[in-house]
């Protein structure tokens, strides 16, 4: 019985209802629950393993009758307002906003900085529900080749040259796309962090 808070923590983490413990002996106990599909086939047998330094094992059977309809929501990511199609997941809505933040985390992570800024976002049912950013590079543009600083000091030209950079930028991000590459993609689809 040493491992029961914890199998019963793992079962209510994984959404499990109707939660029964019957002892078998003095040593081994059965736990019975209810439990979606979804989250008994997504490292379900690992943790628990992982929980009961390998002592537990589970055994899979329908439910009679079979569970309710599932609350699910469809995550789609953007990269600078355009939708990237091969990153959309659906999860559970009680889970969807921890899971999209997740997402946008660890691609804030892989994906290399731009001379824009890249704005990272997760959007469930219209609403954007997690988002990050990625700063852009920064050039000063007053300084040519060194440590050379542009004009005598006219402050009218140093003005003038930093309101165009803005404005250069602002047109790079609109136009600027965002490639994800397969390394990027498979680190941010793999389930361990």
């Amino acid at each position: 019985m040493d491992y029961a808070g914890d199998i019963l923590e793992l079962i209510k983490r994984k959404r499990g209802t109707k939660m029964e413990t019957k002892p078998i002996d003095d040593n081994t106990w059965m736990f019975t629950a209810s439990m979606p599909w979804a989250d008994v086939v997504t490292d379900f047998h690992d943790e628990l393993k992982s929980l009961t330094t390998g002592f537990a094992s589970f055994d899979v059977t329908e439910a009679d009758p079979p569970e309710q309809q599932a609350d699910l929501v469809k995550i789609e990511i953007l990269l600078n307002n355009e939708l990237v199609d091969p990153l959309a997941f659906v999860c559970h809505r009680t889970k969807a906003q921890s899971e999209a933040r997740v997402v946008c985390e660890k691609l804030q992570k892989v994906l290399p900085r731009q001379q824009f800024v890249t704005v990272i976002q997760a959007k469930a049912d219209g609403k954007i529900i997690a988002s990050e950013r990625i700063r852009a590079y920064r050039k000063d543009v007053l300084t040519t080749g060194g440590s050379k600083a542009v004009g005598g000091g006219d402050i009218t030209r140093k003005k003038k040259l930093l309101e165009k950079q803005k404005k250069g930028k602002k047109r790079q991000q609109s136009t600027g796309k965002v490639t994800l590459s397969q390394a990027a993609f498979n680190s941010v689809i793999s389930r361990s962090t």
